[in-house]
Parts: C-alpha cells; sequence; structure tokens
C-alpha cells in the first residue's frame, strides 16, 4: 500500500472516529433534553392538577402574577409603605373612599404615580375614569397630581393628563422617570421662547425645519417628526440643535440616537463632542468607551448612540446591563436614515421606549414609504419638514453633477465567444467548457461581469478613463478623492490588483478596499477623510453608499448596477457636498463627476415604478407558518375523510405538528421585552391542550404575532431547518395537489443525489440504501405526507454534509470595447413640487407686495375689516406665484390665521410700536434700564410681528435683572405692559394668549 493510500486511509479512519464522537453527543444531549422535558412535564401535570391556570386574572391575581413583577422590575419596592391598597378621600361612591392598587411615592412623601389594575380578561381601559378619580383624590390631598397608569398586567396605558392624552406603554417607570415628568408640568418652558444655537445648525433651512419640529411637539401636542433632508444638508447637526434646544427648554434629559452602521455611529458621536460638549455622549459599540463611562457612572451619559442590533441586545439582556433601560429612560429618540427597511425590522425598539421620536432622512418626501410615515403619524408623502436636493442646489448650499457615461460592450451586452479572437476563444473554451459534458456555452451574460467574472481590460480601460477624465486637484497633477461603488468584495479587490498593476508608483497606496471584509476599515475612513492623505480612491461595497461625509470627494465611479431609486439618490448624495478652496485660492468646489459604466443613468432615465419590497421572513417564523398551515389542511381533510388509514397517519403527523408548534411557544423567555409585548397570547398557547382545536382567528394571531417571536429551543443547524421546510412545503402540495410538487420532489432528489456523494461520512452510509429507494421514479408513487415525514426525520441531520454549490470566480484577459465617452445630465429624481422653494416664493410675494392695504394695516397693527380680509384673500389666491388657495394650504395647513402669517413674514411698523409704547420712551421717570428693554420689546416686535409674553423672562430680557420684567419694572407696570404685547397679538388671532 503506498504513502498516499495509508494516508487516505488515515483520514477516513479519523472522520470516521469524529463522526462516531459527533453521533454520541448528539445522543447523549438528545438523552439529557428528553429527561429534563420528562421532568418538565411532569411538573407543569402537577402543577395543571393542583389548579388549572386559564390566565384569566381577578385583579389581585392580576397584581400578585403580573403587575408585582413588573413594577420591582422599574426599581420600586412594592412591599413599602402605602405602596398598595393605599386608601383616598373624596370618591364619588356611597362611602367618599376608594383603594388605589399601587401608589409610587416620591422621597417627598408626595405621590409620582399611580397603578390601577383590572383582570386580565377585561380591557385595561375600563379601569381610566377610576385611576382619574384616584388622582383627583391624591392631588387634594397633597397638591401634587400623579401620572396615571391603567393596565389588566398584558396591556399598560400611561396617562399623564396634564400633558398628553393617554398612550401605550410597555412596562413602568422608574422613580426619576416620574420626577421627570412632575418636574417639567411647571419647568419646561414654551419651545417658542427657546432660541436654536445658530453656531450649531443656522443655515434658514435648518432652522425653519428646528422651528416645524418644535411647533409640531409644542403647539400640535404631538410626540413624533419626520424630516426629510438631502444628504449633505446637515442632518445631523439639525438633530444635535434640537436636542441642544429641547434640553434647554427642560424637554429633554436623555436621548438616543439611532443608526444601522457603526460608521455614522462614529461620525454622530464625533459631531455630538464637536458641536455640544455640555453634553456626555456614550457611544455602546465602542467597548473602550463603554468601559471607562461604566468606571465613572453609566447613567450620567446622557446622549447614547447605538445600532439597532446592538440596542436591542441590551433591551433583552437588562440583568447584564450597568443600567436599566425602562420605557422612559429616554426623552427623546433619534433614528438616523429612517426608511422603511428599519421600521420593518426594528418597529418594537421605537415602540418600547416612551419618548419624542424624531425620524431623519435624506429619501426625497414622495419615495419615502407610506408605512413610514404612518410611524410617525404623518399623512402619507407630508413630512414634518422637507429640504430636497434641488432645493440645496437652488440655494447653493449642495453642488450639481456632471454626468459621464462609459459604455463598456462586455458590461451591457455580456462576453459572446463568436465576437472573441483566436486567442481568447482558447482562453474561453479553457475556462468555460463543462468537464463533464464538453459543452460550451455561446456567452457569458453581462449580469456575470464583475460578479464571478473578472476581465482584465475592462477595469484597465475604466481606471484609465477616471485617471484621464477624472476632476483633478493641486492644480491639475492629482486626481481628486474618488469613490469607486463595486459590485462585491471580489470585485473591490481586483480593481485594486489592477490599479496597483498599472500605477505602481503609487506603491500600493492610492487605493485602497474600503468595506466591512476589513478589520481596520474605519481607519481607513478616517485616512481617506483626510484631504493630504492617501487613500485617494476608496473602492467600497455598501459601506461608503450613505451617510460619509467627506467634501473633498469629486469624482463617483458606478462599477455595479444599481436598480433602487432611494440608493441610487444616496450614493451621489457622496459627492455633493460643498468644499472651498478645493481646486486653490478662491477656486472652491462647483461640481462633482459621475462614471456610469453600468447603463444606471438608462435605468433610471425611465418611468420605473419601484416594487415595494417585503421584508425578509426568519426560517423559523417560515417553519411556523408552514406548519400551522399544514396541521390545518390535516385538520380539515381528515374531519372529511372516509380512508381509517390515512386518517390514522395523518393526525400522528398533525400531532407532531402540534408539539412542534407548542414548543416554540412554550420555550420563549417570557422577559425578552418582543415576547412580552404578547405575553397573553404565549401564556395562552404555553398550554399544549390549548392547540388541539384552533379557530381561524387562532391561527391568524398565532402567524401574525407569535411565529415571528425569538424562542428558547436549542439552536439548529441551518440547513437542516431548510430542509424541514422543503419538506413541510411537499407535504402540503400533496395534501391539496398543487402543481408545485414536481419542483419541489425534484429539489429534494436533487439534495440526495448529492449527500449519496459523501459515502464515507458513516452517518450518511448507514443511511444509503434508503437514499437511494427515495430517489427512485417508484417511491413517490401515491406517497404520502408520512412518507415525507421519515424522509425528513432520517435525512435532516446529514444535510449538513452536502456541500454547498458556488460559483467559482474566473479571471479572464479579454480585449473590451470601449464606446464613445460622453457627458450627459444625471438622472437624479426630481420632486415636481417643493414645499420649501415654495414658501420662499410666498413670503418674498408678500414682502413685493406689502403696499397692498391689507398688508400695509397688518404690518401698522390696525384692525383689519371684513372687507380688508376678502381683499387680500382675492390678491393672494389668484396670484400666479401663490397658484391657489389648495397649494398654499396644502403647504401651510388649513388652520393657518393669515394676519398672523403675514404680520410674521412683514414684522412690525417700528413707528407703531413706538406709539403704543410711548408712555414709557418720552416720560421723564423711568431708568435707563427700563427704557432699554422696553427698546427691546420694540426691536423683537419688529422682527417678528407678534411676541410670546413669555419671553419678557428669557434672555435677552433677563440682562437687566434675572427675574426680566418683574424685575425691571413694579406689578402694575408689568400687567400694561403685557397688555401691550398682547394688543399686537390680538390683532392677528396670536396663539399666545397663556398668562406670562
Amino acid at each position: 500500500m503506498s504513502r498516499e493510500q495509508l494516508a487516505e486511509l488515515e483520514a477516513e479512519l479519523y472522520q470516521a472516529d469524529e463522526m462516531k464522537q459527533i453521533a454520541l453527543n448528539r445522543q447523549q444531549q438528545t438523552e439529557a433534553q428528553l429527561n429534563a422535558l420528562k421532568q418538565e412535564i411532569a411538573a407543569l401535570k402537577l402543577q395543571n392538577e393542583a389548579v388549572a391556570d386559564t390566565h384569566d386574572y381577578h385583579e389581585a391575581d392580576t397584581r400578585r402574577y403580573l403587575l408585582d413583577i413588573l413594577i420591582q422590575e422599574a426599581g420600586w419596592n412594592i412591599k413599602a409603605s402605602d405602596t398598595k391598597e393605599y386608601e383616598v378621600e373624596g370618591m364619588p361612591n356611597n362611602v367618599g373612599k376608594g383603594y388605589v392598587d399601587y401608589v409610587l411615592w416620591g422621597d417627598d412623601g408626595k405621590p409620582l404615580g399611580l397603578i390601577e389594575a383590572k383582570r386580565t380578561s377585561s380591557s385595561p381601559t375600563k379601569g381610566k375614569q377610576q385611576a382619574k378619580l384616584y388622582a383627583d383624590c391624591l392631588e387634594q390631598k397633597f397638591g401634587q397630581r400623579p401620572v396615571i397608569f391603567y393596565s389588566n398586567g398584558y396591556n399598560h396605558w400611561i396617562w399623564d393628563d396634564v400633558t398628553y392624552p393617554p398612550r401605550e406603554i410597555h412596562g413602568f417607570l422608574q422613580k426619576e422617570e416620574l420626577e421627570r415628568i412632575i418636574f417639567r408640568r411647571s419647568n419646561r418652558k414654551s419651545l417658542d421662547l427657546v432660541l436654536p444655537n445658530r453656531d450649531i445648525a443656522g443655515r434658514t433651512y435648518q432652522l425653519e425645519a428646528l422651528k416645524r419640529i418644535t411647533e409640531t411637539f409644542d403647539r400640535e401636542n404631538a410626540r413624533k417628526a419626520l424630516l426629510v433632508m438631502a444628504t449633505g444638508t446637515g442632518k445631523t447637526r439639525t438633530a444635535i440643535a434640537l436636542v441642544d434646544l429641547l434640553m434647554r427648554a427642560n424637554w429633554v434629559k436623555r436621548t438616543l440616537f439611532l443608526a444601522d452602521r457603526n460608521a455614522l455611529l462614529t461620525q454622530a458621536f464625533r459631531n455630538f463632542k464637536a458641536y455640544l460638549p455640555t453634553v456626555t455622549p456614550v457611544n455602546l459599540i465602542d467597548d473602550k468607551k463603554i468601559k471607562a463611562v461604566k468606571d465613572k457612572n453609566a447613567g450620567s451619559a446622557n446622549v447614547v448612540l447605538s445600532t439597532y442590533p446592538t440596542m436591542f441586545n441590551r433591551i433583552n439582556n437588562q440583568d447584564d446591563a450597568e443600567f436599566y433601560l425602562s420605557p422612559g429612560y429616554f426623552d427623546l429618540v433619534i433614528v438616523d436614515e429612517a426608511h422603511r427597511g428599519i421600521y420593518q425590522k426594528y418597529q418594537a425598539l421605537f415602540e418600547y421606549f416612551d419618548s419624542l421620536l424624531v425620524g431623519l432622512t435624506a429619501t426625497p418626501r414622495s419615495e419615502v414609504h407610506r408605512d413610514t410615515y404612518k410611524i410617525f403619524d404623518l399623512e402619507a408623502g407630508v413630512p414634518t419638514f422637507a429640504y430636497e436636493l434641488q432645493d440645496a442646489i437652488a440655494d447653493g448650499y449642495l453642488v450639481p453633477s456632471q454626468g459621464i457615461i462609459v459604455p463598456f460592450k462586455f458590461l451591457r451586452q455580456g462576453v459572446k465567444y463568436s465576437q472573441l479572437s483566436e486567442a481568447e476563444r482558447e482562453e474561453y473554451e479553457e475556462k468555460f467548457r463543462d468537464e463533464e459534458t464538453g459543452e460550451l456555452p455561446d456567452e457569458v451574460n453581462a449580469a456575470a461581469i464583475n460578479k464571478w467574472l473578472f476581465n482584465e481590460d475592462t477595469v484597465d480601460q475604466a481606471l484609465r478613463s477616471l485617471m484621464e477624465k477624472g476632476l483633478k486637484v493641486e492644480g491639475g497633477d492629482r486626481l481628486g478623492k474618488t469613490i469607486v461603488f463595486a459590485r462585491n468584495h471580489a470585485h473591490a479587490e481586483f480593481i485594486v490588483q489592477r490599479f496597483d498593476f498599472n500605477y505602481p508608483h503609487y506603491q500600493g497606496k492610492f487605493a485602497q478596499v474600503i468595506d466591512s471584509h476589513n478589520n481596520y476599515s474605519q481607519s481607513l475612513l478616517d485616512e481617506f477623510s483626510e484631504p493630504h492623505k492617501e487613500p485617494t480612491i476608496a473602492v467600497s461595497v455598501d459601506m461608503l453608499d450613505t451617510g460619509v461625509d467627506i467634501p473633498e470627494v469629486v469624482n463617483l465611479v458606478f462599477f455595479k448596477p444599481v436598480y433602487s431609486r432611494v440608493k441610487f439618490n444616496q450614493m451621489i448624495g457622496r459627492g455633493t457636498r460643498l468644499c472651498l478652496d478645493l481646486f486653490g485660492i478662491g477656486q472652491h468646489k462647483e461640481k462633482f463627476s459621475i462614471f456610469d459604466l453600468c447603463s444606471n443613468f438608462d435605468f433610471f432615465n425611465q418611468e420605473i415604478v419601484e416594487k415595494d419590497p417585503k421584508p425578509t421572513e426568519s426560517i423559523s417564523a417560515k417553519l411556523v407558518k408552514t406548519r400551522l398551515s399544514l396541521s390545518q389542511v390535516i385538520a380539515n381533510q381528515d374531519s372529511a375523510s372516509d380512508k381509517q388509514d390515512s386518517k390514522a397517519d395523518n393526525q400522528q403527523l398533525r400531532a407532531s405538528l402540534l408539539d412542534n408548534l407548542h414548543q416554540h411557544v412554550a420555550t420563549m423567555e417570557q422577559k425578552n421585552f418582543l415576547v412580552r409585548r404578547h405575553l397573553k397570547q404565549v401564556e395562552e398557547f404555553s398550554e399544549r391542550d390549548r392547540w388541539n382545536e384552533l379557530s381561524e382567528s387562532d391561527t391568524e394571531a398565532i402567524a401574525d404575532s407569535l411565529a415571528h417571536l425569538p424562542n428558547g429551543l436549542p439552536k439548529e443547524d441551518e440547513l437542516a431547518k431548510r430542509f424541514d421546510l422543503l419538506c413541510l412545503r411537499l407535504q402540503l402540495s400533496i395534501l391539496k395537489g398543487t402543481k408545485d410538487f414536481v419542483s419541489l420532489r425534484d429539489k429534494l432528489k436533487d439534495l440526495l443525489d448529492r449527500l449519496e456523494s459523501k459515502q464515507t461520512i458513516p452517518m450518511v452510509k448507514e443511511q444509503l440504501p434508503f437514499i437511494e429507494a427515495v430517489q427512485d421514479e417508484s417511491w413517490w408513487l401515491d406517497v404520502t405526507p408520512m412518507m415525507v415525514e421519515s424522509v425528513r426525520l432520517r435525512i435532516r441531520d446529514l444535510v449538513k454534509f452536502i456541500d454547498r454549490t458556488q460559483q467559482a470566480i474566473v479571471y479572464t484577459d479579454f480585449e473590451d470595447e470601449l464606446g464613445e465617452v460622453s457627458e450627459v445630465d444625471v438622472p437624479i429624481y426630481q420632486t415636481g413640487f417643493s414645499p420649501y422653494q415654495y414658501r420662499k416664493k410666498v413670503e418674498s410675494f408678500i414682502r413685493e407686495h406689502e403696499d397692498h392695504i391689507a398688508i400695509y394695516k397688518l404690518k401698522r397693527n390696525v384692525v383689519l375689516t371684513e372687507g380688508d380680509l376678502a381683499e387680500l384673500e382675492e390678491m393672494l389666491f389668484s396670484a400666479e406665484e401663490i397658484e391657489s388657495r389648495d397649494r398654499f394650504e396644502q403647504v401651510y395647513g388649513k388652520d393657518m390665521s393669515l394676519k398672523l402669517f403675514i404680520r410674521q413674514i412683514v414684522g412690525l411698523d417700528r413707528n407703531a410700536a413706538k406709539a403704543a409704547f410711548a408712555n414709557y420712551l418720552e416720560a421723564g421717570n423711568f431708568s435707563g434700564n427700563q427704557i432699554r428693554f422696553v427698546e427691546n420689546i420694540i426691536d423683537y416686535l419688529t422682527q417678528n410681528g407678534v411676541m410670546n409674553p413669555g419671553m419678557l423672562y428669557e434672555s435677552p430680557f433677563t440682562d437687566a435683572h434675572s427675574s426680566g420684567l418683574d424685575g425691571v419694572f413694579n406689578d402694575d407696570e408689568a400687567d400694561e405692559i403685557v397688555g401691550l404685547v398682547r394688543s399686537f397679538n390680538e390683532t392677528v388671532d396670536s396663539p399666545f394668549r397663556g398668562v406670562a
């Protein structure tokens, strides 16, 4: 026997021993699980014999089994004095008394919150009025109104009836969080009184965006807002300015900033540090930072940045976290790149936190999916504020692009054997002829190019076009910063290899791959972001498509097709940012180039209606739904069947399916916040008997709510689960007689054929006779679901040994043909109508017509007659610039006061304001501070037209005295000044009517 044969035999023996050990381990594991399951079933039987738990708890049981646990999780001591069944007086009943289920007390002995419990079968809203009456009694006694909660143990509602209407919440708040709510009732400022920090976000559209959000939160009493702002217009800076404003106004203490990629978080973290040094930010993906903060005090961080999965894990692992994240932990959640995919996958995360919610997206508002608008309680197509690419280019805040078509024959038509030279045909035959059949394909289609077929000449010519025609810096001596969008990692690596081959004098530093395959990608990205550092060319797969802010980028190369308009616009946004003095002193960036190698411009010049992508479903969810469908089909068919043999087999199969479904639900971790949202259903279907009779509504509830929840079953091989799914679908097809039976059967037979080649594996060898039998056509005659079940059970653990088929990468050196390179307009999607530009046009029109009698009167604080108002409306809504009343109301809303709107645009005539305050300016008995105070009022009114009297107690009116108006004037004078300020507001129906 040769040395090679001995080595081969030794390898087979080693593999056999390894397989034997795996089988032994699995057997031991199975026995251990079986014993544990038997013990669990025995315990459950004893428990069920003692009491049948229907989970229909009375109020006392609701408190004991459900609410006590949740309240303690939030840090409350339920055994503390006066916490439970607290007696109150003043109830409208025969005895005038009542007993509050729970009172949550502050350290000062005053009630912070109360909880009213109802039985689990009742709606929690049944306790709403009772809880409100309890709050009345507690407020009467202690002078402080508690925050109201009412719950049935599964569903909970919070009602701070001083501020907001009731809303559903996913748990109870901690003491410090309730204290913040109470504090804000008297200490949070009207957002009209707090000016944004222009050093953070001072552009006109950024200020308008902030104003739209604050009006939404303050005047409309809403809790959600969505900003649509083009890439490069400062979404993050606007968000930081919002955080600053809301913190100064005592609306927000803690903020959560969520993004879908680490690079975006790193960038946002740096921006928070740079623009808002007064906050303590923590980036949860940065391990070193977490440790440092933990050493100090993790809870002191008031801005937390995280990816979605990281925050998901943090909430679900509260026992291991250094600080507990209750639903009220954050006061504001900001979602960066708030597109539909995020909400499909992570909507539960936004619902968990009971906070203000602000979404940021660069997606044009007409492209934002209606489901996203629905999340923010908005009408489809109408975000809180929109400032899109065409707005920013028109205003000079972003630069336009110049498209360059680089038409390669292979990338458009593929590689055709008949069109190759003799030498190239030899290479083609060598690399593409099928070794077994000898067949030679006529062509390799264009979709394969740069996916698995990499051609040297194509990449070489593309790089030559970039180096020759790309925008240059340093007086034209050096290519400007460039991003190449590659098709996959192998393609990116190939591009860099060809660049280094063709341009060796750059020493391998000029072009670099920056994608997730590199552990130091962030370091490379940081270096690429530096104007005078290498690399100059970043070849990226997905990582630089969105969210990267590098103003020096002047060339984009689309070396892959993009079929999403939203993605296309995001990628174009990498080049739109302004960059001063980029080409020399006074020579600013005025455009950037887009090289299109893959017909993207042609594609997006078409009128294409993009299909709505459905969210991908996990294998586990598909298995649950398919098992559910199969069990119901069996139940329905067996009830009408007279065949006892098949009926018995099917009932056995159905019992197995239901056992599996029951285990899926019964093993769910009930503390998991995703599971807790459906706790009542989880508890209900954790009882095995409940599965025996499922109604149509039951199956819908299981499929919609429970199928997607995480369970505690042992982790299984993905290929085994996929094989289960194939068998289940095949069983369904047999029972229902559907046309997909043949294709499903052939897929299974193909798997068995590939498994047959693994005969050296003992576990496979043992099943070879069975594997061969199932591949025979006769086995499938009159096949039954139970026969397929036998295949599933015997083969599912073996499919992991099957080699996964993968297309081998092929490198070629065929001469590609480059057509005429031409400049074109980039087909950036333009929204037909821009609210932002419309508002600018309307305001300009009104300022140009200040001589109109009605506008003239409004500017001078003269009350308009009905005739004046009618003339004003006629002038406005018949003007070409305004378009129509419908268009005006579409942008500004139907409830706007036209008089107030115009006054705020044109301001107030200074002489009219001075005349009203003449007594304070001309009389000789007022001090210099008092006269300056009044002059400040006149300045403000002249600029803004109206004034919230509360401003008299804010800067700059607190510069002379910390108490503002009351510190500068006596009570009578202060009252008179407030009355004068209000007189200007009343003539234009201003909303500022509160007591100053």
